[in-house]
């Protein structure tokens, strides 16, 4: 588990244009390290099961893996897990919460995976989170020299991943980096995937603060039953975390209205987040126009090149 002292960010920030860019040439070394172990082993296994828990960055890192094959003249197939979820009228009982893999349309997934591999067109679908449903469908063509990324929260899982294991390398993606604050408190990775979501969840999805950090309990929960103890099946591993995020994190916290409102010294202290409060709190914003616009901080904060 990598460390960053507080001091450190903050040194750093007196030059923030080197800085992002320094941040960002290391993220894409790990993007070309992970490729080229996905490349070395393309003929024995050409799926890639990519995997982290909410507010891992695991959708633009897939992208960012696509994007740097293709570029190199590979022809990428990607698919997200989220589009094979069943239709609300069609789980089983043991599809509980949207955390559960039982959730997913396992065999629907497993067999694009195995026509894309054998280089049929399929119909993939999308699936509308608003009604519940599968939305429709769109047509991807397969390669026998495909290399098939296929990322969701539930890839590692057994369910899944056995069936897909004799032709698939597992990525498991999460920030790794733990910040320590000026009174020596640790602010952990799960504590800034709050951070993430906080304002991904407020700009996209309409979520209060308080609305996010309440939800926070069920997600942790589906994580350590359904996620962490799969990690093993990974062979690559990628630590998402950016040296200036806390930086752009607090820009964006701070212009959420009724924000300290919502979250109440008492309220954070009830949920562990007093310390990464103090992060936020602790660092000079940094804008946007900084941050390229293919950057997995983008996923969280807006301003993207991808859709999500």
């Amino acid at each position: 588990m990598r460390v960053i002292d507080l001091e450190n960010i903050n040194y750093a920030m007196r030059n923030e244009t080197q800085f992002v860019l320094r941040c960002e040439e290391v993220f894409h070394d790990k993007i070309s390290a992970a490729a080229t172990a996905i490349l070395s082993d393309k003929q024995n296994k050409p799926v890639v099961a990519l995997t982290g828990p909410s507010g891992s960055g695991k959708t633009t890192t897939a992208m960012r893996l696509r994007d740097y094959l293709e570029n190199l003249g590979v022809k990428v197939c990607l698919l997200s897990m989220d589009n094979f979820f069943l239709p609300l009228d069609q789980r089983p009982p043991e599809a509980t919460d949207w955390e559960s893999p039982y959730c997913v349309n396992t065999e629907r997934l497993i067999s694009t995976i195995s026509r894309l591999m054998d280089g049929y067109e399929v119909d993939v679908p999308w699936y509308d989170f608003k009604t519940g449903t599968t939305g429709g469908y769109k047509k991807m063509q397969g390669s026998r020299d495909a290399i098939i990324i296929a990322e969701g929260i539930h890839m590692l899982n057994p369910l899944i991943f056995d069936k897909i294991r004799g032709v698939a390398n597992g990525v498991y993606v999460a920030p790794r980096t733990r910040i320590i604050t000026d009174d020596d408190k640790i602010v952990r990775p799960e504590q800034l995937r709050v951070a993430r979501r906080l304002i991904r969840d407020y700009n996209g999805r309409g979520h209060s603060p308080r609305e996010t950090v309440e939800r926070v309990e069920s997600v942790n929960r589906g994580e350590v039953q359904y996620i962490q103890p799969y990690k093993s099946n990974a062979a690559i591993h990628i630590d998402t975390f950016h040296d200036y995020e806390p930086c752009i994190l607090a820009k964006y916290i701070n212009e959420i209205p009724m924000f300290r409102q919502e979250l109440t010294a008492d309220f954070l202290a009830q949920h562990d987040l007093t310390d990464l409060m103090k992060v936020v709190g602790g660092v000079p914003p940094l804008h946007t126009p900084y941050v390229p616009r293919n950057s997995i901080v983008r996923e969280f904060v807006g301003g993207s090149c991808y859709e999500y």
